[in-house]
């Protein structure tokens, strides 16, 4: 009788705080608030807590139960794939769960990220090259096509066109309005020896870069694959390196991202310190070199 009765109270205390809890049956799943607020952080992107609860309180009662129905059909298939352990000798899965782990470091490095005037001035002089402003020219163009006509007759036109121009004094603004319709740009405006190399190829480009900018003259002529230009330089800059206050916004966008980057590593870094790695012999003998003998037979 004695032990009977110690084995119902038992029995009667393993009821009230054993694990058989609602919280610890596996096959309970209980829908709360908090539950359907976090399912709609992440399902609708509304990660601030404020417009997800905005959303779920103005769900109608037929929205809700399809929320709730979505809800408890991907809580039952995460249950099941771990059940089944599809979240081991998962190799997506394990880069998504490192992914995350980067990303919440990360976001804990960035938190704590300040960056002072002398170190934004550090950074830029270090990465100077990176702001550098590359030569670039301003200037409008006359084509004449060599597609249907021989270009010895492009350059007739085109040097008749020149002196009508400059004896007119044609203007920037006007260029539209003599020669032929060419298949890229008629004004190109602060353009790189790069841009203009694309559309007029390198010979032109390197000729356009040589003159000397002036409002009241047209040069030529100058020769591209399609045909033959006559050209009026209206600006042109060379290349050079700006102070650091024109590109201010820049430098400390990139010093900010370069800080988190290097914090961030230190951080993951130190966490594989604190492991012990242990590299099997076996593999470096495996990755050794096969011995070669003098007749190059190994």
């Amino acid at each position: 009788m004695h032990f009977l009765l110690a084995g119902a109270l038992l029995f009667l205390l393993y009821g009230v705080v054993g694990s058989g809890s609602v919280e610890d049956d596996e096959s309970v799943i209980v829908v709360d608030r908090d539950a359907l607020l976090t399912f709609i952080q992440y399902r609708t992107k509304a990660f601030q807590p404020a417009v997800a609860a905005a959303r779920l309180d103005a769900l109608s009662d037929q929205e809700l139960d399809r929320l709730v129905e979505e809800y408890v059909r991907e809580e039952v298939l995460h249950r099941e794939a771990l059940a089944l352990g599809l979240d081991r000798q998962d190799y997506i899965i394990r880069r998504r769960l490192v992914q995350k782990l980067e990303f919440i470091t990360e976001g804990f490095t960035a938190g704590a990220v300040q960056t002072d005037e002398a170190a934004l001035q550090r950074f830029f002089d270090t990465h100077a090259d990176d702001y550098y402003v590359e030569p670039y020219v301003t200037f409008t163009h006359v084509f004449f096509e060599t597609g249907t006509r021989p270009r010895e007759s492009a350059h007739e036109l085109a040097e008749n066109k020149l002196a009508e121009l400059n004896r007119k004094r044609v203007s920037f603004s006007a260029a539209p309005e003599h020669g032929e319709r060419f298949p890229y740009h008629r004004n190109y405006v602060e353009r790189t020896s790069e841009f203009v190399a694309s559309h007029f190829g390198q010979e032109m480009s390197e000729a356009v870069f040589a003159l000397p900018p002036d409002t009241s003259t047209w040069a030529g002529p100058f020769d591209s694959p399609y045909g033959v230009h006559l050209v009026m330089v209206t600006t042109h800059e060379d290349g050079r390196t700006p102070a650091l206050e024109e590109v201010r916004e820049r430098v400390v966008e990139d010093a900010r991202a370069a800080t988190i980057r290097s914090q961030t590593q230190e951080a993951i870094e130190s966490i594989v310190e604190e492991y012990d790695v242990r590299i099997d012999n076996a593999l470096r003998e495996e990755l050794a070199p096969t011995p070669v003998d003098e007749t190059g037979r190994e």
